[in-house]
């Protein structure tokens, strides 16, 4: 009984002294990438869809040329387009599902990833991943709520009028 008792002594001692975790708050927001590609126009539509917000066509979408034919593309002239996915402040972003995954022609690394430029994270697809429909679920993280960001910083998404 004495022995037993001193276990859990022993025990409940060399527990107080484990390493623990800081105790922080991380933020996690998952949206939806959706892109549709129009066979007979030879042209794709895509969407950012964020909960509770409205849907976004092309955000900020662009195409960029590879002229350096550097490790990541293998090939000089490669055209990749890149769309914002909206995780302003974030400091991790994950793509969670490819939709459908049996899409053979995106694959991570090779005809599509994240990439973070400027403030935010963009998703870039190269060819033969241009050409298809298909969508993507993004997981972004962010060391701090960004609901209470937007609203500390509301002058930062303002846009100025032209007139």
């Amino acid at each position: 009984m004495f022995l037993h008792f001193l276990f859990i002594l022993f025990a409940f001692s060399f527990d107080s002294f484990k390493a623990k975790p800081p105790i922080t708050s991380y933020y996690w927001n998952v949206r939806t990438f959706q892109c549709d590609h129009y066979d007979h126009s030879n042209l794709t539509r895509c969407a950012l869809h964020l909960p509770k917000r409205e849907s976004e066509v092309n955000p900020l979408c662009h195409e960029e040329t590879d002229q350096t034919g550097n490790f990541e593309s293998n090939f000089e002239n490669v055209t990749r387009v890149y769309c914002r996915i909206g995780c302003e402040e974030g400091d991790e972003a994950t793509v969670l599902a490819k939709i459908p995954s049996w899409n053979h022609k995106c694959n991570i690394y090779y005809s599509y990833n994240l990439e973070r430029r400027w403030e935010d994270w963009f998703l870039w697809r190269s060819e033969p991943c241009l050409s298809t429909s298909v969508s993507f679920t993004i997981r972004c993280g962010f060391p701090r709520n960004p609901a209470i960001f937007y609203r500390d910083n509301s002058h930062l998404f303002e846009y100025e009028d032209g007139s």
